[in-house]
């Protein structure tokens, strides 16, 4: 016999587990990232261009219209940076001695060296050979290759590919330029807290590879999602600042832009990178590893698998490297699925819609949705009774008591109280409990409708 039945209590274990896992079970979040990525897949981007252009005017007609953009013209000095001439690609290719067309950049976009400039000439094997990037360990795969700041000539194609091509005369041709007067651009999206509160959430996503679907582009398909989940929230804590820009030069600008605001303001963010396939569920730590955003996402992660991988800040390599400059020092963590550079596929051809899937992008977001509900429910109460509160009273335990009838979700419910003394945070005490902090929230919303605990911050 429980003391804590549906029908002796008014905090029905049902219903807890249905609040926590409600948007857990939809399968139409993994189906339709997987949609919009399939739709961003083959535009050609970079750190700047149409293609990246282009590609904002879909994730903007994903969130519903509200993308606010900016531009940071070509040439601009932005820290020890220089933002780059706009890049303008249109075509390339090789002829081959036997008139062949091959490393066609219309084919798949990584066959071109992303930046190169224009070439249009004959030349040998050997002569074009030092032009050429491979994998020789991985035979099949094009690699992705860059060269935006300095000026160069290439192209990308599998070592199984290059290994066939014979002696000859080969025609190298691509049809690119450099814009002056171009422009680099990202784009933001605020969303206000329901109360008066200052205090900022970012959550930071880039959108400048081309043709890659892990690598680039679950970061943005997750990132429009918690847009329209955190904009339902009924209520929010915080403010979110949602940032889509290219990865390190346009971070590195974003900073630049609002350096005072983010200081003062963001008290945690997450960097979204490599966050849509079927394998890990990793972190990357900020340099301290004592952050909220630590703190949040080590907290979440160990909820979502049984074997998280957990990276510290040696292995950084996405914008959290920006976002934890010594002079701004936000805490960033960086969420993904397989961490960059720890899978094969990662900037290669092989990283391919079929990498990506649903149920990956599903629980991708599902790791990230997590962290904000588990942030916004991490504040400090402060018990209102001396001594334990009289719960049966209230209908929140049963007032029968048989030895060896304590259920969990009784002992959750006092041990919950006994620990709140104004100083632990919802997430220690989870953590205490050994539960995850967002599944306390049907216990703590009945505790303050009795006014047996108050919020500190409230109280302040």
């Amino acid at each position: 016999m429980s003391l804590y039945s549906s029908n002796q209590s008014n905090l029905d274990q049902r219903s807890i587990t249905k609040d926590c896992h409600n948007l857990t079970l939809n399968n139409d979040y993994g189906k339709r990232m997987h949609a919009l990525i399939s739709k961003l897949y083959k535009i050609p981007r970079s750190i700047t261009g149409k293609g990246f252009r282009d590609s904002l005017d879909i994730i903007d007609e994903s969130v519903g219209g509200i993308l606010e953009r900016f531009s940071i013209p070509s040439g601009t000095q932005v820290y020890d940076w220089r933002v780059p001439p706009e890049w303008v690609i249109n075509d390339g290719y090789i002829i081959t001695p036997d008139g062949d067309k091959i490393c066609e950049f219309k084919k798949h976009n990584l066959h071109i060296l992303n930046y190169s400039a224009p070439i249009n000439m004959r030349l040998s094997l050997d002569e074009l050979k030092q032009h050429i990037y491979t994998i020789p360990h991985m035979p099949t795969a094009i690699p992705y290759v860059t060269s935006y700041y300095e000026c160069r000539w290439g192209f990308c194609m599998s070592d199984e590919q290059l290994r066939s091509l014979k002696d000859g005369e080969y025609h190298a041709f691509i049809d690119s330029k450099f814009k002056e007067d171009g422009e680099l651009n990202y784009a933001q999206i605020i969303i206000p807290s329901t109360i008066k509160n200052d205090k900022e959430i970012l959550i930071s996503a880039y959108l400048c590879h081309p043709q890659m679907a892990n690598n680039e582009l679950s970061g943005p398909a997750i990132w429009c999602e918690l847009v329209k989940f955190v904009k339902n929230l009924k209520h929010r804590r915080y403010n979110y600042r949602f940032v889509i820009a290219p990865e390190t030069i346009g971070s590195i600008c974003y900073i630049n832009r609002n350096f005072e605001t983010l200081k003062s303001k963001v008290v945690a963010g997450f960097v979204l990178s490599c966050i849509g396939d079927d394998r890990d569920y990793s972190v990357v730590l900020s340099p301290d590893e004592n952050s909220l955003s630590d703190i949040a996402t080590l907290h979440t992660i160990k909820h979502i698998t049984k074997e998280p991988k957990i990276y510290k800040f040696l292995d950084r390599g996405s914008d959290e490297r920006q976002y934890n400059t010594p002079n701004l020092n936000l805490g960033v963590t960086t969420i993904c699925r397989s961490l960059f550079g720890h899978f094969d596929e990662y900037h290669t051809s092989l990283d391919d819609l079929d990498f990506v899937t649903p149920s990956g992008l599903e629980g991708g977001f599902n790791y990230a949705r997590n962290l904000i509900e588990n942030l916004e429910i991490n504040k400090k109460y402060i018990l209102t009774t001396i001594c334990e509160p009289n719960l049966g009273s209230r209908g929140l335990i049963g007032t029968l008591s048989i030895k060896g009838s304590y259920s969990f979700e009784y002992k959750k419910l006092r041990t919950f109280l006994a620990y709140c003394n104004g100083k632990r945070s919802v997430i220690e005490i989870a953590d205490i409990l050994g539960v995850e902090a967002r599944s306390l929230k049907p216990i703590i919303d009945k505790l303050l409708e009795f006014e047996l605990i108050r919020d500190m911050y409230e109280r302040d």
